[in-house]
């Protein structure tokens, strides 16, 4: 069974508030952070000088790339007539 919540006071809200704000600022730069990456990735970068870049391990680039890079798709085979 869960507690009520209890009022916060003036005081605690407005650290609560500085909280979300903080909150939706790391998120934003949490995107910008892996959109940079992929985007030097895509453009022929290594792994390695991306992470000497960013501070981190290749393997933390590749994670980050593997996770949040495009879907590959299997190409279509070809000598298969479309039956449209």
């Amino acid at each position: 069974m869960s507690r009520r919540a209890r009022e916060l006071t003036v005081d605690q809200t407005a650290l609560v508030g500085v909280v979300r704000k903080v909150a939706r600022q790391r998120s934003k730069i949490n995107t910008d952070y892996v959109m940079a990456i992929l985007r030097a990735r895509e453009e022929g970068a290594t792994f390695g000088a991306i992470a000497e870049a960013a501070g981190t391990s290749s393997q933390a680039v590749q994670e980050i790339v593997r996770r949040h890079g495009p879907v590959k798709r299997s190409e279509p085979k070809t000598g298969v007539s479309d039956p449209g």
